[in-house]
């Protein structure tokens, strides 16, 4: 009774910080951002020197968002569709990206599929027959709380999104394209990939972990986080809470250095925006957004899409995977960035890659095995092991789970060779 009464107490003071750092990073996104307050918004946006365009998909009676740049007659084997994650912006977070993959080659079109139902305009509409598949831990004392009486609605599971998606690929006359999602992208791309295998040139996946996870593992969260802690990020403001932890005061770990690797970028520079995006932005999510955040972990786990990715190994696609180089590296407070280890004792991906950093828990540079690492142009290879299942695992310097915001061009260049090598 005591630790309940103690988390309605620690939820109201958490939920009053936070209503005050809502106004705060209001004010600082309006004053950063390239759009004005009150101004209509184009549908066209220039990145970089690149044009890209939004648009609207009509299937059901839903509109759903895409942003193109490049090439709209391009060959299959020159058509990429992306799709982003949270907590920032789904589509946003790959304009930067995208922007990149044009200016490399002008016969590329790039299209943005949104994150399916994230749109703003989006609405929850709960099913009386559909219930939450997973539970919830709740701060301060880690408390499960049973979930699985609780509503939901199915259209903001992974699975059904791949379903709508394939419907969006239908509508936009595509036979074939290369995949490239990032952070929950990648999900609703496997689960595409299982069904529709048909339509994939190739799938680059973007910091998202793979076949390996340890149950106890999770237990380790929030202190350590090996894979993200859906559970936690399940109540709204435990997602907003941690999240501007991680970002500002780099505890229990670091998400990101952006904002020391791009200081001093000037005011409507690329550098400058990428940091609004991922430091403010991603800090300043609608409630709405948040609500569907809950729908979708209420509805997934790292567990279960481990154990779905079995699916994917006797597919005849070629899957690669950009991985930013940060993960598990010590900041300057003594505390691990991200929660993707590719190396040493929590490593997701010790099925597919040699061992850069033997036998440790974050990266120490005197137990590096540098000889593991192929340098290529803004971004590495790291050495696959004999029998690893995927064609290529490339690291992209200065970057960690949000790499495709922290070093676009990297990511870019990655994907690029890639593509072009299969």
């Amino acid at each position: 009774m005591i630790k309940i009464f103690s988390e309605i107490v620690f939820a109201f003071l958490v939920q009053t910080f936070l209503f005050f750092l809502k106004i705060i990073f209001t004010v600082i996104c309006l004053f950063r951002k390239k759009e004005k307050l009150f101004t209509n918004q184009s549908n066209y946006l220039n990145y970089n020197g690149v044009c890209l365009e939004k648009r609207f998909i009509h299937i059901n009676g839903y509109q759903h968002l895409i942003t193109q740049c490049g090439d709209i007659d391009a060959l299959e084997e020159n058509t990429i569709v992306m799709m982003g994650g949270i907590p920032s912006d789904p589509s946003e977070s790959l304009y930067w990206m995208a922007a990149e993959l044009c200016k490399s080659d002008k016969d590329l079109h790039v299209l943005i599929l949104h994150l399916p139902y994230y749109e703003e305009y989006s609405t929850i509409d709960l099913d009386k027959d559909s219930f939450a598949k997973f539970n919830a831990f709740k701060f301060p004392f880690d408390r499960e709380i049973d979930l699985k009486k609780v509503n939901i609605d199915p259209k903001f599971s992974h699975e059904s999104q791949a379903q709508i998606t394939l419907k969006i690929f239908q509508k936009l006359k595509l036979k074939k394209a290369h995949f490239v999602g990032h952070d929950r992208g990648v999900i609703v791309f496997e689960n595409l990939l299982i069904t529709n295998p048909e339509i994939f040139l190739s799938l680059s996946r973007g910091s998202q972990i793979w076949d390996y996870y340890e149950d106890d593992w999770s237990k380790l969260a929030p202190k350590i986080c090996v894979g993200p802690p859906h559970r936690y990020m399940t109540y709204p403001y435990q997602l907003r809470l941690l999240f501007i932890l991680i970002t500002f005061i780099k505890l229990p770990f670091g998400i990101t250095e952006i904002a020391s690797h791009l200081r001093g970028s000037k005011k409507d520079s690329e550098e400058y925006d990428r940091v609004t995006h991922l430091i403010f932005k991603a800090n300043n999510p609608s409630r709405k957004f948040l609500l569907k955040v809950q729908q979708t972990f209420m509805q997934t786990d790292s567990k279960m899409e481990v154990k779905n990715r079995e699916k994917l190994k006797n597919m005849d696609v070629k899957i690669m995977q950009f991985q930013g180089e940060d993960e598990f590296k010590y900041g300057k407070n003594g505390k691990l960035i991200s929660d993707q280890p590719y190396f040493g004792i929590y490593n997701l991906f010790r099925n597919e890659v040699e061992d850069l950093f033997p036998g440790c828990v974050g990266q120490d540079l005197n137990k590096k095995a540098s000889h593991l690492i192929e340098e290529k142009k803004e971004y590495k290879k790291l050495k696959l092991l004999p029998n690893a299942t995927i064609e290529s695992f490339t690291l992209i310097p200065k970057s960690a789970h949000f790499n495709v915001i922290e070093n676009p061009k990297g990511c870019a260049n990655a994907v690029y060779d890639f593509i072009k090598n299969i």
